[in-house]
């Protein structure tokens, strides 16, 4: 009988991505996903470890599997990278497996020696090569040898230099070896979703003084055009109509680092990524996960204007409205650089769609500092606002300034203030489509036993701009891309009519 497993994501697209790799390389060896009330052999949380809410529930999950009967319990990703230690000591816990190794080679050799060795239950099973290989002597992690992120150009020891000079940061302590490209990894299709993503790029050393992500995946890589094109075509045979192209710093594609004043003055290779992605045939919508205002440069708008599969809508997180707390971040970015942007964006693209992220309580974030972030975010009119609220995560600057930490009360008034203007932004986006047709990615429906002409299923997808529409239609399945024309607004639904044969 073919062994089981079952697997658990947190986190970003770029852990939705990773998952799905692991998923191929699991059924890859025989194993099957396991079923409702079945005992899965291996279960493998994928961690995030962005914020203190995302490591607790990283923890949440390893423990309710361990109270179960699962043969192995595995932690990967930048949860098991940034808290191995706290991670291995919950009972039942076999293996954590971190972004310094191989994560689908270390699960292939523990589900094989698994197979062939049952006492690798035990969570003190001294040989098992995910553990050995986190286990290796911290001088090895400490060879600044390794690390060109601990040299100036001139080999003197030093600590990262910044866009904003004021600040110091002690770069990340993993071994960081550059490569040429060196990101092959690839996927079949994107099981269970509607839309795939497309993970091109890995890395970041940017350093945000608020984010970890520099000290977990440190070392930048990305995909050659021929192999995410290659990879593009296979998940569009596989069924997908969307792609998000994604990356933990997109932007960085194609580069060495992330620091944009280290790029060269060369024509941008994201750019001629999207391009070739674009004409992909088959493919219907392209969509690109997360920019900062640096990325959208005018090259990369040439191309998202002249296919008509790069939707209108870009994700570019905003942070802080505030001058003096985007310096205090390290943001690439100025709030006159960001609104710049955004008015290049809107004169190339039609009636585009802004996402974006917004932090609040940021270390000395003031009154009028928030009150800066809301004056953005109504000139903006975002379509969607995630906002969150400041975590300090061990090892970033921001977590030593205590003394500034904004007292927790004040946060939660400002995510409600926040949250009004966001809801306001929305509607207004959204109502200025009424009477307009929109294409929409079926996602789901709601079959009912009566279902009859004069009562269609209810379905709802996400349109090219973004936004979640509802309407009624029969014989539509999910997967479909169809025309649906915008009837009404309400503060949390976007209401149509379906064209049946409309033009797509």
């Amino acid at each position: 009988m073919a062994g089981k497993y079952l697997l658990t994501t947190l986190g970003c697209k770029v852990n939705q991505y990773e998952s799905q790799q692991i998923r191929e390389l699991f059924e890859s060896l025989g194993l099957r996903a396991a079923r409702r009330g079945e005992v899965p052999d291996i279960a493998v949380v994928n961690t995030c470890a962005v914020t203190a809410g995302a490591s607790r529930k990283t923890r949440q999950a390893l423990r309710r599997l361990t109270r179960g009967t699962c043969g192995s319990v595995v932690a990967v990703g930048c949860g098991a990278s940034q808290d191995a230690e706290r991670l291995r000591t919950l009972d039942g816990v076999t293996a954590t497996i971190g972004h310094d190794v191989d994560i689908c080679a270390e699960l292939r050799e523990l589900v094989v020696q698994k197979l062939q060795c049952p006492s690798l239950r035990s969570r003190n099973e001294a040989t098992s090569p995910a553990r050995a290989t986190l286990e290796r002597p911290n001088a090895d992690r400490n060879d600044v040898s390794m690390n060109p992120l601990a040299f100036e150009p001139d080999g003197r020891a030093s600590v990262l230099r910044t866009a904003n000079p004021s600040i110091d940061i002690v770069p990340p302590s993993s071994p960081v070896v550059k490569t040429e490209g060196g990101l092959a990894s690839r996927i079949k299709s994107f099981a269970g979703h509607q839309r795939a993503f497309l993970k091109v790029q890995d890395g970041c050393d940017a350093c945000c003084t608020y984010c970890v992500i520099p000290h977990l995946r440190p070392k930048l890589r990305w995909k050659p055009i021929e192999a995410a094109v290659a990879e593009a075509q296979g998940l569009v045979r596989s069924g997908h109509k969307e792609i998000i192209v994604t990356g933990i710093f997109l932007g960085a594609y194609g580069r060495d680092t992330a620091v944009r004043k280290r790029f060269p003055g060369q024509e941008s290779p994201l750019a001629r990524l999207v391009d070739a992605l674009a004409k992909v045939g088959g493919l219907k919508r392209l969509r690109l996960s997360s920019l900062e205002p640096g990325d959208v440069d005018a090259a990369l708008l040439d191309v998202l204007s002249r296919h008509e599969e790069c939707v209108p809508h870009l994700h570019l997180p905003l942070q802080s409205g505030s001058e003096r707390v985007l310096r205090r971040m390290n943001r690439q970015y100025t709030r006159d650089d960001y609104i710049s942007v955004l008015d290049r964006v809107r004169d190339v693209l039609d009636r585009p769609a802004i996402t974006t992220d917004i932090m609040i309580g940021f270390p000395g974030e003031t009154e009028e500092d928030f009150r800066a972030s809301l004056d953005v975010a109504r000139h903006a009119t975002f379509a969607k606002i995630h906002a969150f609220p400041f975590s300090p995560r061990e090892r970033t600057v921001a977590a030593g300034w205590r003394n500034d930490f904004v007292h927790p009360a004040e946060v939660r008034k400002r995510m409600r203030l926040l949250a009004e203007v966001e809801r306001d932004c929305s509607l207004a986006f959204r109502r200025s489509f009424v009477g307009h047709v929109e294409r929409v990615l079926v996602e789901e429906g709601e079959e009912f036993d009566d279902c009859s002409p004069a009562c269609p299923p209810v379905h709802h997808g996400r349109s090219d701009r973004y936004f979640q529409v509802h309407f009624e239609a029969e014989r539509i399945r999910p997967g479909d891309l169809v025309s649906v024309r915008i009837d009404r607004i309400t503060p949390t639904h976007t209401h149509g009519t379906y064209i049946k044969g409309g033009a797509l």
